[in-house]
């Protein structure tokens, strides 16, 4: 499966690798973090409920999402066209930081959950779940297998690796993983009228202008039509070119005077001679016969 018709996956996939390979290298993963206390109710570090999104800490989440982008991403884009899946993924982004922000709030209610949850694992782990409820929704299945007696499905190979994304972490991954699916429920029951929101058309055509160049995504060259263009053009070279005077003439066309009957008949000749060279075993007489009741 390559990237066709799916730039904007494509420009996730390689933007989720390039920070999480920064913060590993600029040893900055500390600020990828989120947590309540101390990062939002003591210091208001805000900005964390953004960031988290951006960077995966630890290679093992990268691989997980990565392969997730490739299988799902690819086909809800081309399900939902281009610009309307950089939408969602914005409004997807955008609900469950608000909604993962009024989490962290209630399980502060409880002790228990309180220290439970007041960590929750860095990545874009909502982001991807929301976007697996789109394919659960969309997606049909291609064929069937069954291992054991028991009956699966060709996605269950993308549903065993959302699953082992959604428990690598317990619990400070199980939060992010229901949020995600949450806000892909609610965007595609569209109960908060978000799917006709389109993001702006000049940073529409500031992506294709700029973005797609960075991504290898220009326009794309016809093939030609002729195979050995320079055989051909050589041969071209080669032959006398003709003049004006040569090709425009008044002198009168000269007619064939050959009889219709006559031309018929040579017509005839020729036909019958190549049936009796493929067919050598048959007699002239039935050749004669076939080529006269055309």
């Amino acid at each position: 499966m390559a990237f066709e018709n799916a730039t904007v996956t494509k420009g996730l996939m390689l933007g989720i690798a390039f920070t999480s390979i920064a913060v590993g290298i600029f040893d900055i993963k500390h600020y990828a973090n989120l947590q309540l206390s101390p990062h939002l109710s003591r210091y208001h570090q805000y900005w964390r409920l953004f960031t988290y999104h951006l960077a995966c800490v630890n290679s093992s989440d990268l691989l997980l999402i990565e392969l997730l982008l490739y299988n799902v991403g690819v086909q809800i884009e081309r399900s939902f066209g281009s610009v309307k899946y950089a939408s969602f993924l914005a409004v997807s982004t955008l609900v469950s930081t608000i909604i993962t922000f009024l989490c962290l709030l209630i399980f502060q209610i409880s002790r228990v959950t309180g220290n439970m949850f007041n960590n929750l694992h860095s990545g874009p782990i909502s982001l991807i779940f929301s976007i697996m409820y789109q394919y659960v929704r969309l997606v049909p299945q291609a064929y069937q297998l069954k291992v054991f007696g028991a009956v699966f499905s060709d996605k269950i190979w993308v549903y065993v690796i959302a699953g082992q994304l959604a428990i690598s972490w317990l619990p400070a991954s199980l939060v992010p993983t229901l949020i995600g699916l949450l806000t892909g429920f609610i965007y595609r029951s569209d109960m908060l009228q978000l799917k006709s929101w389109r993001i702006p058309h000049r940073l529409q055509v500031f992506a294709e202008t700029y973005l797609q160049l960075l991504l290898g995504e220009g326009r794309i060259m016809r093939r030609s039509n002729r195979v050995f263009p320079d055989a051909r053009l050589s041969n071209r070279a080669n032959q006398p070119s003709t003049s004006d005077a040569d090709v425009v003439t008044t002198a009168p066309l000269r007619r064939s005077r050959m009889h219709p009957q006559e031309r018929t008949g040579n017509r005839r000749q020729s036909d019958i001679r190549a049936l009796m060279v493929m067919f050598p075993d048959v007699g002239q007489e039935a050749i004669t016969d076939v080529v006269q009741r055309r």
